[in-house]
């Protein structure tokens, strides 16, 4: 195949609810959506999931368009027969921007072998991948546990609750796990508090309280600083989050025993590849894999659900929400609908879902950028 054109195509997505953590409020989701043509008629789509500010991550949308605009003129008219044989044109971006464009070529590749993209990544280990609902920091706990109630009523196999403050999480977990006794519960408290004596208490505290994971409690703390403080819990895994950047990041925390499970977020570890090469490579350890969402658009839930299925079983529930879960208006035709707690494995080829461009134009907040 040849790229004949590529577009960037911006778009935002605006969410039911205001969606709080530890970073800050969210409101509305940037995207960039990529449109990459090739000569033989053949069209891939990826979406690039970089944050509108450097809060979570050190590469914003800004910095990532930036990026695009000056790396992918060298991609236009280039040849290649599989992913692999760009992966090193790729290495002119940084994560994001990077991961937005190998997800179209994926896709395109996968249309034209006539394959999805799970199977084309070595085949599912599942069709239908066991998924997660994640809340926001709620202004009182009495709320957190009637939206919780409202989630797990519609079968979501894990409950994960943004947290900031170190009392209230450890109040609010014991309360959520008198409401639901059975469910599993997760926090999240994006490296919202410092590592002391203090932090680790409250951490061994919520370990007896019944709490299964939590990702990124400290402050920016070094791989030692983690592995003390997992050490000391032996029930509790810490999952590490923003600490992960590449695959090199995951390799280091494994080596140091930093933590007990690991968060992969393909769009922050740089794409498909380097997720896959992630999970490989966890698999091996006596550590814990699983995938995290971004808050991006159903290409990239799509894309989540293929890499999830790679996971051997049994696999702890991903960061997929239904599609139509935090968005108002979703820029995907086929919903991602979940039932008993579960999504189904894309079957089309590619990424297998297609553009919706009633909603792109719709949500479409710049002009489109192509490159020729």
């Amino acid at each position: 195949m040849k790229i004949n054109q590529i577009t960037i195509i911006p778009v935002t997505l605006r969410l039911k609810e205001p969606f709080v953590t530890n970073h800050g409020e969210t409101t509305s989701r940037p995207l960039l959506l990529i449109e990459m043509k090739m000569t033989n008629g053949i069209t891939g789509y990826g979406e690039v999931q970089a944050l509108a500010d450097r809060a979570y991550a050190s590469q914003n949308q800004e910095d990532a368009l930036g990026e695009l605009k000056q790396g992918l003129p060298a991609l236009v008219k280039r040849s290649w027969q599989t992913p692999a044989d760009l992966q090193r044109q790729l290495t002119r971006f940084t994560a994001f921007a990077r991961a937005g464009v190998e997800m179209a070529l994926w896709d395109a590749y996968g249309k034209l072998e006539h394959q999805p993209l799970a199977q084309l990544l070595g085949g599912p280990t599942t069709n239908f991948v066991p998924v997660s609902v994640a809340l926001g920091i709620q202004s009182r706990d009495q709320r957190t546990i009637r939206l919780a109630d409202q989630e797990l009523a519609a079968g979501y196999r894990r409950l994960k609750i943004k947290t900031n403050k170190l009392d209230v999480a450890l109040r609010l977990m014991q309360k959520l796990k008198i409401a639901f006794p059975d469910q599993l519960i997760s926090l999240d408290a994006n490296r919202a508090w410092p590592v002391n004596n203090q932090t680790i208490s409250t951490l061994r505290q919520l370990d007896v309280a019944g709490l299964s994971l939590i990702e990124e409690p400290f402050h920016k703390p070094s791989w030692t600083e983690l592995a003390t403080a997992q050490a000391q819990l032996p029930h509790l895994k810490i999952s590490l989050d923003e600490s992960l950047n590449s695959l090199q990041d995951i390799q280091s925390a494994v080596r140091a025993q930093s933590a007990a499970a690991f968060t992969l977020k393909p769009s922050k570890l740089g794409g498909i590849t380097p997720t896959m090469q992630a999970i490989q490579y966890i698999t091996n350890t006596p550590y814990l894999p699983w995938i995290g969402g971004m808050l991006g658009s159903g290409l990239g839930r799509a894309v989540d659900l293929a890499l999830a299925a790679q996971l051997p079983e049994p696999i702890f529930p991903a960061d997929i929400a239904d599609s139509n879960h935090y968005f108002e208006q979703e820029l995907i035709n086929e919903p991602l609908t979940v039932d008993t707690g579960l999504l189904p494995v894309p079957t089309g080829a590619g990424i297998g879902v297609s553009i919706n461009w009633d909603a792109v134009n719709q949500l479409q907040t710049g002009h489109s950028i192509p490159f020729v």
